[in-house]
């Protein structure tokens, strides 16, 4: 696959803007449920057969880690919105070659085409 057309640039700036809301909005929610879990371990009287303190930090360390891959995920999305009408983009960071339309069309915000993704199994795939 050659460079992207302007339509299919189009397309992936709307695809990118849509995920880009949905994982703001899922962010926004995990923020709300992190500080509800904190507020009802405030109001909750001590147990004493239970550990309620063990099972609040666990459920708040789940939810900073997925907040954590959402602000991630929020970053890489946002860096693709500012590459998608330069020359870069669709691009290999790795080997230069075409990422692919396809792969663009179901991760958007992708760096990497399919066998440097495979083989790097990293960050920015």
């Amino acid at each position: 696959m050659g460079p992207l057309s302007s339509d299919q640039r189009h397309a992936l700036r709307e695809r990118l803007s849509e995920e880009r809301a949905r994982v703001e909005r899922q962010l926004a929610s995990l923020v709300r449920t992190f500080d509800q879990i904190v507020d009802a371990a405030d109001l909750e009287p001590p147990d004493d057969e239970h550990d309620p303190e063990g099972t609040t930090a666990y459920e708040r360390a789940q939810v900073v880690s997925l907040a954590d891959a959402a602000r991630a995920r929020l970053l890489d999305l946002e860096r693709a919105l500012a590459a998608v009408d330069g020359d870069d983009y669709g691009a290999c960071e790795r080997c230069g070659r075409p990422v692919g339309l396809a792969r663009l069309e179901a991760v958007p915000e992708a760096r990497r085409c399919v066998t440097c993704a495979s083989a790097g199994r990293g960050r920015g795939s």
